[in-house]
C-alpha cells in the first residue's frame, strides 16, 4: 500500500495544479473567478515628506505577484489592480525602495479570515478597502523613524 503513494501524489498534482493555476492566472471560466478592475494611485515620500522616485510599487495576491508599477520622479503612481471580488484572498502592496536605507511599506487591501484568525498581520500595517478607485500616499521611514511613527500610532499593544 505504501508504494502506490509516491505514484498518486504526481496525479494528484496533475488533477489540483490546472485549478490552482486557474485561480491564481484570473481565469474567466468561472463566474467566481471574474475579476474586476481596481486603480491604485498616490505619491511615495520618505519621512521628510520629500518625493521619492523609483519605489517599486507590487501588489501580492494570496502571496503571489499580481501587477507592479514603479513611482515616478514626484513620487507619484498608478496601478491597475486586477482583483477577484468577493473571495477571501488577501490582497496586499508592498512599497519598496530602491536603496536599503528605507523601510519597505506594507499596505493591506484585503485579509483573508484565516489570515485574521491567525493575526497574522500586525495592527501596525495601514489597510484601505478594496473598491474601484483607491488613494494612498504612502511615506517610507528609515529605522528610527519607522519605530518613531509605530510608537506614535500605539499600535503595537498586546504584541510581543
Amino acid at each position: 500500500m505504501r508504494h502506490k503513494l509516491p505514484r498518486i501524489l504526481p496525479i494528484l498534482l496533475l488533477i489540483l495544479m490546472p485549478s490552482w493555476a486557474a485561480a491564481q492566472s484570473g481565469a474567466t471560466g468561472s463566474a467566481a473567478l471574474q475579476r474586476s478592475t481596481g486603480v491604485l494611485s498616490g505619491t511615495v515620500a520618505d519621512g521628510s515628506g520629500n518625493a521619492l522616485a523609483g519605489v517599486k510599487v507590487k501588489v501580492f495576491e494570496e502571496g503571489f505577484l499580481l501587477t507592479e508599477g514603479e513611482s515616478g520622479a514626484d513620487g507619484g503612481y498608478r496601478l491597475e489592480i486586477p482583483y477577484v471580488p468577493d473571495i477571501d484572498w488577501t490582497l496586499m502592496v508592498w512599497y519598496v525602495p530602491p536603496t536599503g536605507e528605507l523601510i519597505p511599506e506594507i499596505l493591506i487591501l484585503r485579509e483573508s479570515l484565516r489570515s485574521k484568525e491567525l493575526e497574522l498581520w500586525s495592527p501596525c500595517l495601514p489597510r484601505l478597502e478594496l473598491t474601484a478607485r483607491m488613494s494612498f500616499d504612502a511615506v517610507l521611514y528609515d529605522e528610527p523613524g519607522k519605530l518613531k511613527q509605530m510608537s506614535e500610532l500605539d499600535c503595537m499593544e498586546g504584541t510581543q
